[in-house]
């Protein structure tokens, strides 16, 4: 049987082998067994093995751990359903036995995982069953994964009984102890006063349970009828014959998202409402890049967990994870049944990869931030968004923050900062402004003295693109923003805007800002004022193509209407009469004043933005126009080069590492503006370390820099210089390439422990 089977239950594999299907009630005992100790076993064998063998010795121990409590789980009659952070979920069904021999093969169950967990002293267990009715469900898009959900009364009860026992402990519902008819032991009652529901803490149960047989029916259940159950990423990189992906310790974001409205004991479409409920979350994640990691039903509610990071990292999995939540906050004004929303976000490090014993398995992301996205989620109220303060920290402008009331959270020290998310800012484009930066611009003197040359050939009316192409974190930026300065003091009107990378198939995404502030129309204005606005921008400036003014309608983000001349365009003519319409806006415009085109992160452009981009490139050679375009090296995004590579009037600066000379100045430059008052030179030490470590790369100069700033660690104490450890933010930029590498790529790297020996401490700690 395929390794994949163990990512179902093993009464859904049963039933897929048969051809059946699982029916939508059913009734039984419901097992909880939550696992302590993960997170500080993580941080000793990190700590003595360093990052590489620490994580294998990790995978190994929690690989055992799970191997002893899912064989027990399922000797016992069980399936484990569901994995929740460092728990398992399990279900004993009644189906043709009496309802005392599930709760009794359930608490037998219970009592030996305890017995099996003495033999892992470093760890710990509690236990909890409930007994009852229960709905079973299968949600989620099969493109992207199918979920085995179990949902009502009974599954609530669970999450009500652990919080009300301790490590080591076994704790029964009511309705578990009547069904086993006087068969157990009981320690203790304990009572839940809200819910006014007792519960049993279990010494023992004189109930026998034999082991059940292999099953070997399994065999019969192909590929094609597992695929839909199988995260993507993991079914792929099986396929691929580099089985599956091993734990290790990498940056990643949370997002937690509680829901409520769905009554599953009282309505038959409970099913489909969370089933379409799912779907949204699975999609609208997917948009951004992230991943559905487990969907949990309590007592208070319900809640999913999406992870941003994992499998595959992005340099920008904070924006994407609160993109993602500002989607999903809307959710309840589309599906009716739901109440508004509650949703937390923390970024840190994550034990990440594949767990569980050789019969179920699960792919995950866990981790204290883990556990402190679902917190903010608890904290937040409903339909707000609550971020922690690393989130906010790489949000930059473009979201809209508030303060909350710092909050004190289990597991940390001290208060917390935490922010709500008010509303993504709007990225409306005015004219450029000149940057502002606090440090003058070190080395590129050459690629300066050929911007200005270009710009002053864009003056005279010979349009010019320049392209400025590197690796993240070279400087394409600062270079962009100095062009800026230089087109400024020659008299251009500039206009910008960035592709973003969750927004490859956004038409026209890029120049939505760009078009907006040429018309000067003001896009929180109601639709009528912006029509408006916009007609007055085409009169002044090409007022024979005013009939094409609705082509405008994806560009500049109005619903304008088709008039009697667009309705009749065939698709190839809409795009001709759009350019048409452009190209004389800027012959007007640039007899005013010549114009700088500003473009971003143009390795990430959608199609149609990329096809905008080479019509006015080439209907602009003989204008003041000059187009200023920052992207990554194409062979290494996996992209095509911009079209406009291939024009004449086309020039590339390729940004390379900065010379010594240059990258000792960014250095003493940076520590003069940190410690103003030190004037006995830079340690030559400290020059050195710096230099050997960011390889010329700029920006990782100014974070080791800020590094050492933020920890208060001076630049002239050699003790603590020996101890310096690279900042997250390469780690994570290093994750992000391998992601986007072959999986035969990745696997040789990762054969090579390359990211073990360069960072040994910064998995550690999240950095």
């Amino acid at each position: 049987m395929s390794k994949l089977s163990a990512y179902l239950p093993q009464d859904r594999l049963r039933a897929l082998a048969r051809g059946e299907t699982l029916p939508d009630h059913t009734q039984g005992s419901a097992l909880f067994a939550d696992i302590s100790g993960f997170t500080p076993l993580t941080e000793r064998l990190t700590q003595t093995l360093g990052a590489r063998r620490g994580t294998e010795e990790l995978t190994r121990r929690i690989n055992a751990v799970y191997d002893a409590l899912i064989g027990k789980v399922e000797r016992c009659g069980g399936s484990v359903i569901g994995f929740a952070g460092d728990a398992i979920t399990c279900w004993f069904d009644q189906t043709g036995i009496q309802e005392a021999a599930s709760a009794l093969q359930a608490v037998a169950c219970a009592l030996t995982l305890q017995e099996a967990m003495r033999a892992f002293s470093d760890l710990s267990l509690k236990v909890a069953v409930t007994t009852g009715q229960a709905r079973r469900f299968v949600v989620g898009d099969p493109a992207i994964q199918l979920v085995d959900a179990l949902a009502g009364a009974t599954i609530s009860r669970l999450a009500t009984a652990e919080h009300l026992t301790q490590k080591g402990a076994i704790i029964a519902d009511g309705v578990t102890v009547a069904a086993c008819a006087g068969a157990l032991e009981i320690a203790e009652w304990r009572v839940d006063a809200e819910a006014q529901q007792y519960f049993a803490i279990i010494a023992s149960t004189g109930a026998k349970t034999e082991p059940t047989l292999p099953i070997t029916e399994l065999d019969h259940v192909s590929l094609e009828t597992l695929r839909p159950w199988i995260p993507p990423t993991v079914y792929t990189r099986e396929q691929s014959g580099l089985g599956e992906f091993l734990t290790e310790l990498r940056p990643a974001v949370a997002m937690f998202l509680r829901f409520t409205g769905i009554d599953y004991d009282g309505d038959e479409s409970a099913g489909q409402k969370l089933d379409e409920l799912i779907k949204r979350v699975q999609r609208v994640a997917a948009r951004y890049g992230g991943t559905l990691m487990q969907l949990t039903i309590g007592d208070k509610g319900s809640y999913v967990y999406s992870c941003f990071g994992a499998p595959t990292a992005h340099e920008d999995d904070a924006k994407r994870a609160v993109n993602a939540a500002l989607s999903l906050r809307e959710l309840p004004r589309e599906l009716t049944f739901l109440q508004p929303m509650q949703i937390g976000i923390s970024r840190g490090t994550m034990r990440v990869g594949a767990y569980g014993g050789a019969t179920r398995r699960t792919y995950g992301a866990l981790g204290d931030e883990v556990n402190l996205a679902a917190r903010l989620m608890t904290l937040a109220a409903p339909d707000e968004i609550l971020v922690s303060e690393w989130v906010q920290q790489l949000l930059g402008e473009q979201f809209a923050l508030e303060p909350r009331p710092p909050v004190t959270v289990k597991g940390k020290t001290g208060v917390l900062t935490v922010f709500t998310v008010t509303d993504a800012m709007h990225r409306r484009a005015t004219r450029l402004l000149e940057p502002a930066y606090r440090l003058p611009m070190i080395g590129r003197r050459n690629e300066l003295a050929l911007i200005a040359d270009k710009l002053e050939l864009a003056r005279q009316g010979q349009g010019q693109i320049i392209g400025i192409t590197a690796e993240a974190g070279m400087g394409k930026s600062r270079l962009v923003a100095e062009a800026i300065r230089l087109a400024h003091h020659q008299g251009f009107a500039g206009y910008g805007g960035a592709c973003e990378s969750s927004g490859t198939n956004s038409a026209y995404l890029v120049w939505k800002a760009i078009w907006q502030a040429f018309f000067d129309t003001d896009p929180t204005a109601p639709a009528g004022v912006q029509i408006r606005q916009l007609e007055g921008g085409i009169e002044d400036r090409a007022p024979d193509r005013l009939q094409a003014m609705p082509l405008l309608a994806p560009i500049m983000d109005v619903p304008i209407v088709d008039n009697d001349f667009t309705r009749t365009l065939e698709p190839k003519d809409r795009r001709n009469a759009l350019e048409a319409l452009l190209e004389d806006c800027l012959k007007a415009a640039v007899k005013e004043e010549p114009i700088l085109f500003v473009l971003e992160d143009v390795h990430w452009i959608d199609p149609l933005s990329h096809d905008l981009l080479d019509a006015l490139a080439r209907a602009t050679a003989n204008l003041a126009v000059c187009f200023v375009l920052a992207y990554r090296p194409p062979e290494l995004e996996r992209l095509q080069a911009p079209r406009v590579e291939g024009l004449p009037h086309f020039t590339k600066i390729t940004l390379n590492e900065l010379t010594p000379a240059d990258a000792e100045q960014l250095i003493r430059t940076k520590l003069a503006q940190f410690l103003p008052e030190r004037d006995d030179g830079v340690p030559q030490a400290l020059i050195k370390q710096l230099t050997n470590k960011a390889q010329g790369n700029p920006f990782f100069i100014e974070e080791l820099l800020n590094y050492l700033r933020d920890r208060g660690i001076s630049p002239y104490n050699e003790q603590a210089l020996d101890a310096l450890e690279l900042p997250s933010s390469l780690h994570t930029l290093i994750l992000s390439r391998m992601d986007q590498l072959t999986e035969s790529q990745k696997a040789a790297l990762k054969v090579a422990s390359i990211i073990g020996r360069l960072f040994p401490f910064a998995w550690l700690h999240g950095y």
